[in-house]
């Protein structure tokens, strides 16, 4: 029996491993296009909290005729709830009513906050020129979110996401809280 070998192709022309290579090349911008994609859903979906969380704030709020301390408190507690899974603490949260007087003028007439400081009693506030219209209220609640990217956090740094909203009171045409100041 004789055993005859087959010519070698030379470095050039050989194929094999070349899917290999390849794959290697393209494995960085794959891996890169996941992460990022991640990353932004993740954002998008704390941004969508933050909407949620500042509007179910005013909404609770604006049920009450009148209001104590603690029941305010506990309103900004459950509007913390929210923002899970998302870190709470890093969400200052604020409830404020503003009055509008016959000349236009908003001043704040009561003020709570979570995380953060709440606005003074008496205190001027600039307001939209839709909602300036006399002897009005609105409840004003505002949130300032620092999101912290999950991956990459180094890289993207912190990114403060904040919505403010206002809303008349719904059950009168004020809510009373003599002890929130």
């Amino acid at each position: 029996m004789i055993v005859t070998m087959k010519p070698r192709p030379s470095l050039a022309r050989d194929e094999r491993g070349i899917a290999l290579i390849e794959f290697a090349f393209v494995l960085p911008f794959l891996v890169l296009l996941f992460i990022g994609g991640f990353q932004l859903m993740d954002g998008i979906s704390a941004y969508r909290k933050v909407g949620s969380t500042v509007r179910a704030l005013a909404d609770l709020t604006t049920q009450n005729t009148t209001i104590n301390p603690g029941q305010a408190d506990e309103i900004l507690a459950a509007a913390q709830q929210i923002m899970v899974p998302y870190s709470p603490a890093a969400a200052v949260l604020r409830i404020s009513q503003i009055q509008v007087d016959g000349t236009g003028k908003a001043t704040v007439t009561w003020s709570r906050a979570s995380n953060g400081l709440k606005l003074a009693t008496g205190s001027n506030i600039v307001i939209p020129e839709t909602l300036k219209q006399p002897n009005r209220y609105y409840v004003f609640s505002e949130i300032i979110y620092t999101y912290t990217p999950r991956i990459a956090s180094g890289m993207i740094g912190r990114i403060p996401f904040s919505q403010t909203i206002y809303m008349s009171p719904r059950n009168s045409e004020f809510i009373v809280c003599d002890t929130c100041t």
